[in-house]
């Protein structure tokens, strides 16, 4: 019996995902990928059982490849993956995520109907501990991410970046490979160069990627300052600051450091943080509806006061680690080359 044809490969770079990687791949694994894909998986050398998970789908028979990424970061296992594909489409996909039926069918359609280089749905955070519900409310509203069309959903159209994307694999031979030195702002740095190609990017915030976030304030604190970092990165590279969200951050981290510092001489500027963290107490209580924050919310139930308030606590972490990050990029950039 002839081996169907391979027309899409899906990359998935994962790290120690013993917890997430079985129902990611599941998620993944419907007739329209048994037709027409194989599952590439670049593993960063896990100390868990990722590794022997992916194993027992390709003992079974699943198109599944596994390959080592010594490189432990995602932008290089994207590169592997890529180099390896059989497919003359690339699909990114993350293993710490559920994908909504039909996602992958969705997404090449999509890239065919739009004509656009790189399509993708949104980030749908959830959480299933308190931390990762205060976590996944931070990370829904615009306070935490801006305008950032792939985190709040709801509009379908040309944006300047998806949640993870898909690919003509020709598109990389044009534009280039992900940047390993991006991490973790890989995607937007790659979004950027193909908008700087004059193609096109399009989402559709009705393809609901399910996302498990971070569980603590500590892990976020980690996470937001890598990206600010990342993002400092990128915006050397392209001497370019593409939205207000990635200045808001450093504008805030200056301003609180400045009013903290004259706050010495004149107390009155220790009202600036003061009133920084009421107001983001003030939107947080009064984002109070579970609505389409929480897959298991029912429309116009109202979210716990703790959590509200956590939740400010969460988009004050973001804030303030992000602008750190991206400060501290520039800093050592500086004491590096003197």
């Amino acid at each position: 019996m002839q081996e169907k044809q391979i027309k899409i490969s899906v990359v998935m770079p994962a790290f120690n995902e013993e917890r997430f990687i079985l129902p990611a791949i599941e998620s993944l694994k419907d007739d329209y990928f048994r037709d027409n894909c194989e599952l590439i998986v670049v593993d960063g050398m896990s100390e868990d059982k990722t590794q022997e998970i992916v194993k027992s789908f390709m003992d079974k028979g699943v198109r599944v490849k596994l390959l080592e990424n010594p490189g432990r970061s995602q932008a290089y296992g994207m590169n592997l993956g890529i180099a390896e594909a059989k497919g003359e489409i690339i699909l990114r996909a993350d293993a710490h995520c559920l994908y909504p039926q039909g996602y992958i069918k969705q997404c090449i359609k999509m890239l065919e109907d739009t004509g656009a280089a790189n399509v993708g749905g949104m980030m749908f955070p959830q959480g299933e501990d308190e931390g990762q519900k205060v976590i996944a409310m931070a990370l829904s509203h615009p306070v935490g991410v801006g305008d950032a069309r792939w985190h709040l959903g709801k509009y379908k159209g040309f944006v300047d970046t998806v949640y993870l994307g898909a690919f003509r694999k020709s598109l990389f031979d044009e534009v280039g490979l992900y940047d390993p030195k991006a991490v973790p702002n890989e995607d937007a740095e790659l979004n950027l160069r193909i908008s700087k190609a004059g193609k096109k990017i399009y989402i559709d915030g009705s393809l609901k990627v399910e996302y498990f976030p971070r569980e603590s304030f500590k892990k976020l604190a980690m996470q937001y300052f890598r990206y600010g970092k990342g993002r400092a990165y990128t915006t050397l590279k392209h001497k370019a600051m593409t939205s207000w969200r990635q200045a808001a951050p450093v504008a805030l981290v200056v301003g609180l450091g400045l009013s903290g510092g004259l706050g010495f001489w004149l107390t009155f500027f220790w009202g600036v943080p003061l009133a920084y963290l009421l107001v983001l107490g003030g939107i947080a209580l009064k984002a109070g509806k579970a609505g389409e924050t929480e897959k298991t919310g029912k429309a116009g139930e109202v979210v716990p006061v703790k959590r509200r308030l956590m939740v400010a606590g969460a988009w004050a972490v973001m804030h303030v680690c992000w602008g750190v990050g991206f400060l501290a990029y520039f800093v050592s950039r500086k004491s590096s080359k003197g």
